[in-house]
């Protein structure tokens, strides 16, 4: 993978909950092979990653907890291998991501979030209804740049 191993994810994790945050990832997985967010860095085979995982945020504000931000990185992962890019790093797909996941937690604890609308902010219809979900992630690399990609959901 390209990004670089970040604490909270499968290791600080139980087993179920590990396991539970895969199968969260794997779904929202499938959502962004629907959205298909691009591409970059991609790491040579067996080379270090090369972005590193500094924030990913939601607002309304929803503190990223361990599970999450295991679901995310699964999910991230399971896109650029479905692309056939297993070491690529995707910024917007992480911002994407986060958003998913959020929405497919708030489904398990009971009525799902109308998703009306995701991509990003600069895309986002003008008559779109609803309130906005908005995630942001920032990754640095090796030199310190950082990067940064955002979304945003108009959910009902």
């Amino acid at each position: 993978m390209g990004i670089s191993s970040t604490p909270g994810t499968d290791a600080a994790l139980d087993p179920d909950l590990a396991r539970a945050a895969g199968g969260i990832g794997a779904a929202v997985a499938v959502r962004l092979r629907e959205l298909a967010p691009a591409l970059r860095a991609v790491v040579p085979v067996g080379g270090e990653p090369t972005l590193a995982l500094e924030s990913l945020t939601l607002e309304p504000d929803d503190p990223l907890d361990d599970v999450t931000l295991a679901a995310c990185v699964h999910a991230h992962d399971a896109y650029v291998a479905a692309r056939g890019r297993p070491a690529a790093v995707s910024p917007g797909a992480l911002a994407l991501a986060r958003i998913l996941t959020w929405a497919a937690r708030a489904e398990m604890l009971g009525r799902a979030p109308d998703v009306r609308w995701i991509g990003p902010p600069s895309r986002r219809p003008e008559d779109a209804a609803g309130h906005a979900v908005a995630a942001r992630v920032l990754l640095r690399d090796a030199d310190g740049t950082a990067v940064r990609a955002a979304a945003v959901a108009v959910v009902a």
